[in-house]
């Protein structure tokens, strides 16, 4: 198996085997040490979750500071053409 780029067959049989596996752990395991492994892995996963909501919120972050800031093409006041400038060029309002 090419680990880079498992066929389909390849990953199904690696799937099958961590079931195998998993199912063999957890019959040998007491229902209090199979309650402790549950918790534990609601843990990681809600921790997991965090983490990722973490990263997105903070990509979404740097999106919006790297996006382009365009001046508006109409004065909001007038609805005269803006020029590029700070202010509108027939009225005097803030762009």
């Amino acid at each position: 198996m090419d680990n880079m780029n498992p066929t389909p067959e390849e990953m199904q049989e690696l799937i099958e085997k961590a079931k195998r596996d998993l199912e063999e752990t957890l019959n040998k395991m007491t229902p209090e040490e199979r309650k402790q492994a549950e918790i534990k892995a609601q843990r990681a996963i809600a921790d997991d979750k965090a983490k990722m909501d973490k990263m997105i919120a903070e990509a979404q972050a740097v999106a919006a500071q790297s996006a382009p800031k365009t001046a508006p093409k109409f004065c909001g006041n007038c609805g005269a053409p803006a020029n590029g400038g700070k202010f509108c060029q027939y009225c005097g309002s803030p762009l």
